[in-house]
């Protein structure tokens, strides 16, 4: 069996996409769908873009061959289910199942093959980091989100299970750990532990070849001083946060659901720059959502202005089924939405080139994760980066793949740093 596979989405796709793999390892992987008799989509769904990116992806593949046997998992047979069937033709099977190890016996069992082997984690590229999954769904309810009604309420994964694959994962050669779920900040309550995070950073710190442990997606509503003091005195942890506040208008945030106020974010970044030294921050905003006036729109161009994010994000702000916002007036056209994104992230590029510039003659320590042939040159990232979202360090050819680099910093641009 030669399999074609197609990642789409987030990070949290990945981990299941690898897992799916991993139960197929008897099937030979290749870079052409024109070599493959068999094709897996792994879709994602959050928003409509991403649906309609998904969609176009499976037709395009159908096209250029037709006699591939396709199968699609993820967000979208998970939110839409058998509405694609009539929909998709092409398809030959969704996954509508959310536990990856049964996706990949699904497909096996479609294909008339025998159970496979335990299944282990089968990544595309080998890198330095890895992605772990500590948990699924999500509680936060919040108004605009579709996650709770595709991937259900939030459910921990136990400690132990975690733990098996970040051992594993040490045993591969990764480096670093990169904690993802739907909300971090929420994991053990579920299971009835305190300060679960914080515990489960405590164990991760102990693996020995793991050096570095970041933690993507935290809400705001779920940090503590425990948590923050964790991420302070801990020399793996790196001191990164991706705290995704969305909004700072009270009245914006309110309709969002977040549960936190402007006063809290503040106070609660301004406790995080004096507790965890040397702290990069990174956000991201959704600009146009429903009530978004001009004032509104005006206090977070000053807020961003003020805090000086490290890295950021911006995001139009979408309408999708499921969620308690679809019915509601959207009162900020199209052309509005687009221009305020990018507003913001003109005002983000002059903040992320001075402080890129800043940077220039010092020596820093840089994670080397592959090298890019177009470049000629290899591509890294210091601990305050996280892969593929945030910056870069372009090092020359000869640094090795795979290793931490002290590199001397020559020059930088508004996301690039150059280092030999």
């Amino acid at each position: 069996m030669k399999i074609y596979p197609v990642s789409l989405g987030c990070p949290k796709n990945a981990v299941d996409f690898e897992i799916i793999l991993g139960g197929l390892e008897d099937f030979e992987i290749v870079d052409n769908i024109r070599q493959a008799n068999i094709c897996l989509v792994n879709t994602c769904a959050f928003i409509e873009s991403a649906t309609q990116e998904s969609i176009d992806t499976i037709l395009e593949i159908s096209q250029e061959n037709p006699n591939v046997k396709l199968f699609v998992s993820g967000c979208l047979p998970q939110r839409y289910g058998k509405e694609l069937i009539d929909l998709l033709p092409e398809v030959d099977l969704f996954l509508t199942c959310q536990n990856p190890r049964q996706a990949a016996e699904q497909i096996r069992s479609f294909l008339g093959l025998p159970e496979g082997k335990e299944s282990y984690r089968r990544p595309l590229t080998p890198l330095p980091y890895a992605y772990v999954k500590i948990s699924e769904g999500c509680d936060n309810r919040c108004s605009y989100c579709t996650i709770p009604s595709i991937k259900g309420g939030f459910r921990s994964r136990s400690q132990e299970k975690i733990l098996q694959t970040a051992y594993q994962l040490a045993d591969q050669g990764v480096r670093e750990l990169i904690l993802v779920a739907q909300d971090t900040t929420s994991y053990g309550k579920d299971l009835g532990v305190k300060n679960g995070l914080a515990k489960l950073l405590n164990v991760l710190h102990r693996i020995k070849g793991i050096e570095w442990i970041r933690i993507m997606y935290t809400h705001p509503a779920g940090w503590d001083d425990y948590l923050i003091d964790a991420v302070a005195e801990m020399d793996k942890v790196v001191k990164y946060i991706d705290l995704p506040i969305q909004h700072v208008s009270d009245s914006i945030l309110e309709r969002m659901g977040r549960r936190v106020t402007r006063k809290q974010i503040e106070v609660l970044i301004e406790k995080m720059r004096e507790r965890i030294p040397m702290l990069a921050l990174r956000t991201s905003l959704i600009l146009g959502f429903p009530g978004e006036g001009h004032d509104e729109f005006n206090e977070l161009v000053e807020f961003v202005e003020k805090q000086k994010f490290d890295r950021l994000g911006a995001f139009e702000y979408s309408a999708e089924e499921g969620t308690r916002a679809l019915n509601w007036t959207d009162d900020v056209t199209q052309r509005t939405k687009t221009e305020r994104r990018n507003m913001i992230m003109e005002l983000q590029a002059d903040i992320s080139a001075f402080k890129n510039q800043s940077l220039i003659g010092q020596k820093l320590l840089v994670l080397v994760d592959q090298y890019d042939r177009d470049r000629n040159s290899t591509i890294g990232r210091t601990q305050w980066d996280a892969p593929e979202i945030d910056n870069t360090v372009i090092l020359p050819e000869t640094v090795q793949v795979g290793r931490f680099y002290r590199a001397e910093i020559q020059s930088a641009d508004v996301y690039d740093l150059y280092a030999i």
